[in-house]
């Protein structure tokens, strides 16, 4: 393959202005979703940040209280959004933004942006992600029909083989003038973009440089896959219209038919319980408040731990103990209840991703919000720090009372902005890209099994070119 070769295919390519066109719209469409998304997330980190800080002043001056009142008033907890998810929001729309951490209850988490979102947002074309998915494999088999097919039909195809050059150079010059022309266009302009924003929102670290050099990536691998799939189904096949019929084909089959087989395939075979259910079994199993005969049962325990007859003669305080066993028993419930649930959605995510092998549009579903930070796995990371954090807020509020035994018929014990200061600002780190690559490196070896498979077809049409 010559780069003079090249160049001339390039040069046909810009000639055809119905694809070239296409993909120039597809590359403004993909930079305008990035821009809107950033804006977006600037605005919502701005207004998270501003509130966080006004909810520890809040939470500070709340005054001289029982501390595990302290535990009840609490804050919000508030989950910062990576620049990087402009360009692939994955679930962020459809999961909450803050929690609220109190006292005996794993709340859920509140304010879901699809809840305002717009008709095209909600349509599921907002981010540069769906659209590159979605819209991709047609302009990159549109390109693809237009340097082989429509070749053929007007003779230039017979012209180049009869001027003694070898089938392969034809088609891999024509394969990299396609691939070229999609990753100029359609991924450098907006990974570029997406760098000068994330390192002038001071985001820009080692790790969201990788997550967008990957995503950048997996985009010109994805690329490529369907040039050469286009180029090879054209040169396959026996007449233009075929070429056309077949090519329409596997964009739906690929980018519509098979994701959502694979997405009803995986409800089926591991179908997650409603919301409701999972709630009533919280409710059953880690109420917040015991009945009189529990709180019988357990003051007979903790007099039994203590070694104590009678509650005068406890070390503690009863009534911080108590509520230092409840909240206890509450995370045991929390986990076993609420982390199977959160399990078996990252489970389906994985059943999902290892379906890629049946579509590289499926497969990149699963890869590019991984790498952007807006999966499943990333929103879990948020819920499990945040909760981590509560439990250490409650237990210390509930140590101090346990610590001030009132005596039975005594005031109950108060601090003040002194116990308060010794709980931490809560901040959650992002997480690292190895933390949870594990969960999406089925979808990566698909991906890249899809291109080995995609050349190796490449090849075969290549020694069976004919004019």
């Amino acid at each position: 393959m010559s780069a003079s070769l090249t160049g001339f295919e390039w040069t046909l390519l810009r000639r055809d202005r119905r694809a070239w066109w296409a993909l120039l719209c597809l590359g403004a469409l993909v930079l305008i979703a990035f821009a809107v998304d950033l804006a977006a997330i600037a605005d919502a980190n701005a207004a998270k940040a501003d509130i966080a800080r006004a909810e520890r002043g809040r939470w500070l001056g709340q005054g001289e209280k029982d501390p595990h009142s302290a535990a009840h008033y609490s804050i919000f907890a508030f989950k910062p959004t990576s620049p990087l998810a402009a360009l692939d929001l994955g679930v962020e729309p459809f999961v909450g933004q803050t929690v609220w951490l109190e006292a005996h209850v794993q709340n859920d988490m509140l304010y879901r942006p699809q809840g305002e979102a717009s008709a095209l947002q909600r349509a599921g074309l907002s981010s540069p992600a769906s659209l590159l998915i979605g819209f991709a494999p047609l302009v990159a088999f549109l390109l693809a029909f237009t340097a082989v097919a429509m070749d053929r039909e007007r003779g230039t195809l017979r012209l180049a083989l009869g001027a003694a050059l070898r089938p392969r150079e034809i088609v891999a010059s024509k394969a990299a003038a396609i691939w070229l022309a999609l990753v100029w266009v359609l991924v450098v302009p907006v990974t570029a973009v997406a760098a000068i924003a994330t390192a002038a929102l001071g985001a820009l670290d080692a790790t969201a440089a990788l997550r967008l050099v990957l995503w950048a990536a997996a985009m010109a691998v994805y690329l490529g896959v369907l040039t050469a799939l286009g180029l090879a189904v054209s040169m396959l096949a026996g007449s233009v219209r075929g070429a056309l019929a077949v090519l329409f084909g596997l964009w739906i089959a690929f980018g519509l038919a098979l994701p959502r087989w694979a997405n009803s395939a995986v409800e089926s075979a591991q179908p997650l319980p409603s919301t409701q259910t999972v709630k009533q079994q919280l409710l059953d199993e880690a109420p917040s408040y015991w009945t009189a005969e529990d709180a019988k049962k357990h003051q007979a325990t903790l007099l039994a731990k203590y070694g104590a007859k009678d509650p005068a003669d406890l070390r503690v305080d009863l009534r911080g103990a108590e509520l230092d066993l409840s909240e206890r028993h509450s995370h045991e419930v929390f986990d076993r209840v609420l982390g199977g649930f959160y399990d078996r959605v990252v489970a389906q995510d994985r059943a999902y991703a290892m379906l890629g092998w049946l579509s590289p549009t499926a497969a990149m579903q699963s890869l590019s919000p991984m790498l952007a930070g807006s999966d499943f796995v990333h929103h879990r990371r948020f819920i499990d720090g945040a909760e981590r954090y509560r439990r250490a807020l409650v237990n210390r509020m509930n140590q101090d009372v346990m610590a001030h035994p009132t005596g039975e018929g005594g005031a109950k014990h108060t601090n003040d902005a002194s116990l308060w200061a010794q709980i931490p600002e809560f901040h959650h780190p992002a997480p690292s890209l190895s933390a949870n690559w594990r969960h999406t490196a089925p979808a990566a070896a698909a991906l890249l099994a899809w291109s080995l498979a995609a050349l190796a077809l490449l090849a075969l049409a290549a020694r069976r070119l004919r004019p």
